[in-house]
């Protein structure tokens, strides 16, 4: 089970880090769209900020939980 669980805990690190640079990428603040800045970035900024905090806020939720299945240790 112990084996199971760090490879579980792997794939939820994995998938927590690839969540983060998803949302930070696709940030019209700090991502790649801020490079070809349309003339309502600030309204894109506004709009976007919720999802943007929201959806890091759970992929480090998901990082957080991957990294303590991978320091646990088995009983």
């Amino acid at each position: 089970m112990d084996r199971s669980a760090r490879q579980s805990g792997w794939s939820l690190v994995l998938a927590g880090l690839a969540g983060v640079l998803f949302f930070w990428l696709t940030d019209p603040r700090w991502g790649l769209q801020r490079f070809g800045a349309s003339p309502d970035i600030l309204d894109a900024v506004q709009e976007a900020r919720v999802g943007t905090m929201v959806g890091v806020a759970g992929s480090a939720f998901v990082l957080v939980i991957g990294l303590w299945l991978i320091t646990r240790r088995a009983a």
